[in-house]
């Protein structure tokens, strides 16, 4: 009961600080669902897969979870005409968010968002290393290692280039959270596990 108190507490506080109001009823299993989300997402490198058929709550849960962790939430918005160029920034707006600004982020990715199968690699490389291969340019990651030069300089670290570029890696794993929204219907989950064993591997289910 004093769990179900407060989460409603969170709820209806989240609403008042959002134009995006979310009319959910917490009973028992979402509550617990809450809890193992939120579990999940402060744990370190903690990602998650929600398997669950589209309309059963995976989203609005996960955005619950990550207020209550005082969180930022990172999502992409997929139109027409939103293509590799417009993930790839989007990509690296996550990252600069999570690896120089170091702010603790959920990314909530869902199957209905996958437009190439190209979105599930890169994804899979972030599970298994915190990083994409060749997303940023090299003059796009000098403002970046420059941002993180004093830290190491205050913490006695070295301050070359791949010094710098692996703390921001770190930084990264460190305060990014997948957490992955897929439907078990079809054998499209199936194949995607098996092409992508880091969706499993990386992930609490």
């Amino acid at each position: 009961r004093a769990v179900s108190k407060k989460m409603n507490f969170y709820l209806e506080d989240y609403n008042d600080n959002t134009n995006k109001k979310m009319n959910l009823v917490l009973f028992q299993f979402a509550i617990e669902h809450v809890c193992r989300i939120s579990r999940i997402i402060n744990q370190p490198f903690g990602n998650a897969l929600l398997i669950g058929v589209g309309g059963s709550g995976r989203q609005s849960l996960t955005r619950l979870a990550t207020y209550i962790a005082d969180f930022e939430l990172f999502q992409v918005e997929i139109t027409k005409t939103y293509n590799n160029q417009n993930w790839r920034e989007d990509l690296q707006a996550m990252m600069k968010l999570a690896g120089e600004k170091r702010q603790p982020t959920v990314f909530l990715f869902t199957d209905t968002q996958i437009k190439e199968e190209s979105f599930l690699e890169d994804i899979s490389n972030i599970l298994n290393n915190g990083e994409v291969p060749n997303l940023f340019a090299s003059d796009e990651l000098i403002p970046i290692i420059e941002t993180l030069r004093p830290i190491a300089r205050e913490n006695e670290l070295p301050q070359d280039f791949n010094s710098l570029y692996n703390m921001f890696v770190g930084f990264c794993r460190q305060n990014l959270h997948i957490v992955l929204c897929m439907s078990p219907v079809g054998d499209a989950l199936r194949s995607r596990l098996r092409m992508f064993p880091s969706l499993v591997n990386c992930c609490t289910i």
